[in-house]
This record gives C-alpha cells, structure tokens and sequence, in this order.
C-alpha cells in the first residue's frame, strides 16, 4: 500500500520541503532525483528562500517563460594538450542540445555563441548583445581518466551566480555530468522537467566513452571536406561503431562522410552503397534521427536526385534545426534544381541554426546572386568571411577553410590576398579535389579563365567533376559561355 502524503503526517511542513521529500522518496526511478547534486540544489534553494523569510529576492523572481533564455559560452580548455579542442567543443555543443530538450527554455544555437568562444567577456555583456537573460559558462580539463569540470549559471542583468557546481570525476562519467548541468540549470530557474524532458535528458548516445571519443574527433573533421581530413574521419567513425555497434548517430556520421567522398573525391558507387547502408542502421537503431536523416539526403544529392535529398533534409531540420549539414544539403538541393526563390525564404534561417559552419553559406549565396540580390548576396558574404577567420584563428591548417576565404577576398576586389591563400592552399593539398574546385572558382571570380580551366581539366581528367553544379556555379560565370568551358562540360546545356 502507499504511505501516507507527507503532509499528513507533519502539516507544518513548507510546501517546498514537502515537494523535495516527495521527488525523494518517488518509487518510479525515472521521476526520482536523478543525482545528488540536483537534491542539494533544491535543499539550498529552500534555506535561502526560508532564510529571506519566505520571500525570495528581486534577483532570484522566476522570469517570465519568455525570458527563460540561456545562452551557453563554450567552455574553456584549460587541457595541457592542443587536441583536444574537439573534446571541449563536443561537450559544449551536446549540453546545448540537452537544454535544448526543455520546452520552457530559449537556448540560442551555436551560431549565436561562437562569436565568443575564447574571448573574455562577462555574463552581463553576452546579455545585452543576445538580449539573453542567462550566461551557461565553465571548463574542462582531462587529465589521465579524470575529468575536471566546472559549471556555473550566471543572470546577466545582474551578473549574479544562480547555480555553480564542480565536477571531479571518471571520464565515463562524462555524460552523467552534461545530464546534472542541464538538469541543475532547469532547477535553478524553477523549470519543472516533464516525464518526457527527464528521459530525453537522461538518454546517453553510447555507453563506451572511446567510442564517443573517436564520434567528437570524427565529427571535428568531417566538417573540413578535404581528402586527408575525410580519411581521418572515416577511421574514428568506423572505430566508434567498432567500438559499440549501437552508437546510431556514429553510423549517421559515416553515411554523410561516404556522401562527401563521393561527390568531392572518388566518383566509385561502393560510397554510395556504403552510404546507405550506414544510414539505414542508423535510422534502424534510432528511427527520424535528424544526423541520419541529413546524411541520407546527403547520399540522394550525390545521385542527384534532389528531390528526396530536399524532402529528407527539410524532415532533419525540422526535427533539429542545428542538425550539422542538414539546412547546407536542403540549400544545394533547392540551388540544384533551380528552386533558388526556396533557398532565399529558408537562407537566414539557416545561418541562424547553422551559421557556425562555414559551408552552410554557400548554396545561399549561389541563389540570392542567381536572384539578382546583391545586398543579401553581399551580406552573406560578409557573414561568411567573418566566420572563416574567427575558425582560422583556431584552426590554421584547415585548408578548405582557407581556400573560401581566398574566394571571400576575391569577392571583396582584395586580388593580392585572394591569390596568396590560394597559393597556400595548393601547396598544402596540392592533389585534393575540393582544393580544385574551389581554387577554380577563385579564379573564375578574378576573371583568371585559363587558371580556373586548367583545375577544372584535373576534375575531369580524375572524373570527380559535378558538371551540373559547375554550370549553375555563379562563381565560373566567366566561363559560361566559354567554348573550351563548355566543351569540358559535354556541350551546351539542353534549349
């Protein structure tokens, strides 16, 4: 039988007080206290509001569901090691996407916070550039098999600390602690977790920690494209699924690689193939994952047909609008069949919810220049060469990076520095075909039609050339209408 409230059994028990024992002492585990450090919160929470006797103070009120907005800095790496970078940026994106979970909670997208990622600034700053009513900052340190972590929730109207914890504990416990900072943030702003918002909180994407080790490196480098970096990629996803043959969104993460291999350097259909495979476990472990969804589309555009790969992307998006790649492939798809008036709508959408990716510019730009708007196609631009060097700053060796910004340069009329990054590009990926392409298209910008042929006689010659993108690519307009472009091409496109 079930014991008595207890209320009953002491009526003169706070409300408060009564609501915390009951959550204690809760037979269904999944609405107990997750951790202890949630029930200390709530314990010290109490003492404070009892201490004030009984009225919590002006910096404390609970804000209104519109002003629960929390934007979470990227977490400092106070690591001796370079390296792992990856593994702060990892954890700092995935308690975003846990808070991101809580309905009653405005989290901004990494787009909006990146921007501060290494800079000092103060809570109270953040606020009035974001108009963010909290600042989520803290960080990391791995050292051996421990983790040192650090977290604190911060009201930027009045800089004062809501919540502050310290973690020192196992790397395996690396996803207990992203589960007690988001779940410790919704109580310290009196947000009460559904049913639903606890287990979606409390679902962890692997139980073996090197396989989610070897996710975040995959990951980290998959974004850069390049033939070397795709390489590396490919080993860390493939040893993550190695390493636990669940992980869905590991699986996810080959298929898109598969997807950029083949488009951008290997043209043999065992890509593809292994793409849909890898695609097709993962939706099999983990049915609409978003990361699946997205690479599926990703392996439709590389067959061209554009038509699913837009139809897969639009459900990634609208299932988790910072879903990586996902609103760059719904934007090439859209470009690719010429429906460049879709690509304008969805365009600041997508640099809301993806503008930390340098690569999501690119289909939109294409179709706002196809459109004829220049001041949105400049805006872009400007948009995109300010993420290029703030990711530079951090990443030198990111070729793909450097060769887009050569393009932004060239845009901008900056000859002398557009060609300097192009010659660094070449020289460090001499061979990758991306490099190629985008090297190309540079030149085609600084109307250099003979340097941009002979690169895209390489594409050819090695059979990796996307003839239908290069005949929309506004950047080889120059050669449009060129009879040795043309030919390159197989001829005029059909009247």
């Amino acid at each position: 039988r079930d014991p008595a409230p207890i209320s009953q059994a002491n009526p003169a028990l706070p409300a408060e007080l009564n609501r915390i024992l009951g959550k204690a002492l809760e037979k269904d585990r999944g609405l107990r206290y997750q951790t202890a450090t949630d029930l200390k919160t709530d314990l010290q929470r109490l003492k404070r509001d009892t201490d004030s006797g009984g009225q919590r103070s002006a910096e404390h009120t609970l804000a209104p569901a519109a002003e629960r907005s929390v934007a979470v800095l990227y977490f400092e790496n106070l690591s001796s090691a370079k390296d792992d970078e990856y593994f702060r940026d990892g954890m700092t994106e995935d308690i975003i996407t846990e808070l991101s979970k809580i309905e009653d909670l405005k989290v901004f997208p990494r787009p909006a916070v990146m921007v501060y990622r290494d800079r000092a600034v103060t809570a109270p700053e953040v606020g009035r550039e974001l108009n963010a009513a909290y600042v989520v900052s803290g960080s990391l340190r791995r050292a051996g098999n421990r983790l040192r972590a650090s977290a604190q929730l911060i009201q930027t109207g009045t800089g004062l600390t809501l919540w502050a914890e310290r973690f020192d504990r196992q790397m395996e416990d690396v996803f207990e602690v992203q589960d007690e900072i988001a779940r410790s943030i919704a109580g310290a702003l009196r947000i009460k977790l559904s049913p639903r918002e606890a287990k979606a909180i409390a679902v962890k994407p692997t139980e073996n920690l090197q396989a989610y080790d070897a996710y975040l490196r995959a990951r980290s480098f998959a974004r850069r494209v390049t033939r070397t970096d795709l390489d590396f990629a490919l080993q860390m996803y493939e040893r993550a699924i190695a390493l636990d043959s669940g992980f869905a969104v590991a699986y996810a993460g080959l298929a898109n690689v598969c997807g950029l291999y083949f488009e951008w350097h290997d043209r043999d259909a065992r890509w593809i193939e292994k793409g849909l495979s890898a695609s097709e476990r993962a939706l099999e472990l983990a049915p609409n994952l978003p990361e699946a969804l997205a690479a599926r589309a990703r392996i439709f555009y590389a067959q061209k047909d554009y038509e699913k790969a837009a139809r897969l992307a639009e459900q990634a998006v609208a299932l988790k609008p910072d879903c990586d790649g996902a609103y760059y492939m719904l934007g090439r798809a859209y470009f690719a069949s010429d429906k460049w008036e879709q690509a304008a709508v969805i365009a600041s959408r997508a640099v809301e919810a993806s503008g930390d990716d340098y690569n999501v510019y690119i289909p939109f730009m294409n179709a706002m220049e196809r459109l004829g708007r220049t001041e949105a196609t400049n805006e872009l631009r400007r948009q995109q060469k300010s993420t290029l060097e703030r990711h530079l700053e951090t990443v030198p060796e990111d070729v793909r990076a450097r060769i887009l910004l050569a393009s932004r340069f060239a845009s901008s009329g900056e000859r002398e520095a557009a060609e300097r990054e192009i010659r660094k590009a070449l020289e460090l990926r001499p061979d990758d075909t991306n490099i190629l392409y985008n090297a190309a298209c540079v030149y085609g910008k600084l109307n250099r039609s003979s340097e941009a042929l002979v690169l895209l006689q390489r594409l050819k010659q090695a059979g990796i050339l996307n003839v239908d993108w290069a005949r929309r690519d506004p950047d080889l307009a120059c050669l449009h209408q060129d009879p040795a472009f043309l030919a390159l091409l197989g001829g005029p496109p059909p009247a």
